[in-house]
């Protein structure tokens, strides 16, 4: 009787969806809210099909997109996604979620697009990422992100993500002028990018495969639109500098006020746009840094400050240590995300949303 009970206690979203838990540091709660929101599939995957998920998600999207908007992420757990093809229906299912496509999206990384609506993750290094807002350092970015493990690392390679406004929260009060100056005249990002792919970066992707273009002619027109200035360096580098963007803003869809940016991100693209190692040393650091991102006004911004805000997203990370066919929907305004180191094949997939 008392497990009746407690199964009826249970919180089931449809017939195929129960929210479930998750020890820490997998899930943890702030401000009373748990990250990531956990369901769970109520039956074995091999007692559902991929059109009876694909229904259940059409059933169900509203509940699931205000458990989104609460939570951040959603983990799916336990339905039977196997192949990139599933995580395509999977994704097609969500109602008026219009794809952006690697090809239009303004992302660093190099990707090879496996479906119409799937690509890879990053065909760079193996190394652990710093946590970001997807595509936050360019004029347009993604409302939301699919992840779909097909294949977990042999180990490591989990998805960490931690909520912005945690973050944001915790800048504001340790560093209240770094805040102000952000919130007030935003941030400008230096990119420099080779005519040719790198995939043995991070943020390998050309300038051609970045803006979409095949001449320098067509990628400058490109440029300008979209806000850039640019200048032209030896080997046909390209070092483009974003429009001024807010470094702060408040979600979309909630009061939630978020650290929606890349700044942090730009400590290890800087590196590695660079060639150099960080050296420790704050003034060469500081020196270093500026030419690759500063606050909208020009101002330069403190290297130490940012190693402190990269330390604050580090504490508040959530550990998504992926298994087979699970996905992780993520709201891009509500919670970064950062990938961590690996060994062995891994093979993650994604799909963004406008």
């Amino acid at each position: 009787m008392a497990q009746q009970e407690s199964k009826r206690s249970k919180e089931m979203i449809g017939e195929l969806g129960e929210v479930g838990s998750l020890a820490p540091p997998q899930q943890r709660t702030f401000n009373d809210v748990a990250v990531p929101l956990v369901v769970k599939c109520t039956h074995q995957p091999a007692a559902v099909t991929m059109d009876g998920v694909c229904e259940w998600i059409k059933k169900n999207q509203s509940t699931l997109e205000e458990k989104l908007k609460h939570h951040g992420a959603i983990l799916f757990r336990g339905f039977p996604l196997t192949t990139a093809q599933h995580f395509d229906s999977f994704v097609c299912s969500f109602q008026s979620y219009k794809d952006l496509p690697y090809s239009r999206s303004l992302s660093f990384a190099v990707r090879i697009q496996v479906t119409d609506r799937v690509c890879t993750t990053n065909e760079g290094k193996k190394g652990g990422q710093v946590f970001h807002h997807e595509q936050a350092q360019t004029p347009y970015w993604p409302s939301k992100l699919f992840f779909f493990c097909e294949r977990p690392a042999t180990t490591g390679g989990g998805t960490a993500v931690c909520p912005s406004d945690i973050v944001c929260q915790r800048v504001k009060e340790k560093h209240p002028e770094f805040y102000r100056h952000l919130e007030e005249h935003g941030v400008k990002y230096t990119s420099y990018m080779a005519a040719q792919q790198d995939t043995s970066k991070g943020a390998g992707r050309s300038w051609k495969s970045f803006f979409g273009r095949d001449t320098k002619e067509a990628v400058e027109e490109h440029m300008r639109e979209l806000g850039y200035t640019w200048r032209w360096l030896e080997d046909d580098t390209l070092a483009a500098t974003s429009p001024v963007l807010k470094g702060i803003r408040t979600a979309p869809g909630t009061d939630k006020v978020v650290f929606f940016n890349q700044i942090v991100a730009t400590i290890a693209n800087a590196s590695e746009f660079s060639g150099t190692a960080d050296s420790g040393d704050s003034e060469s650091s500081d020196k270093r840094l500026a030419r690759f991102i500063c606050f909208g006004d020009d101002e330069p911004m403190p290297y130490k400050v940012l190693l402190d805000i990269k330390a604050m997203c580090e504490d508040a990370a959530v550990e998504l240590e992926w298994q087979p066919g699970d996905v992780a929907l993520l709201d891009n305004y509500l919670v970064m995300h950062a990938r961590r180191a690996f060994d062995g094949p891994r093979r993650v997939l994604a799909s963004l949303v406008e």
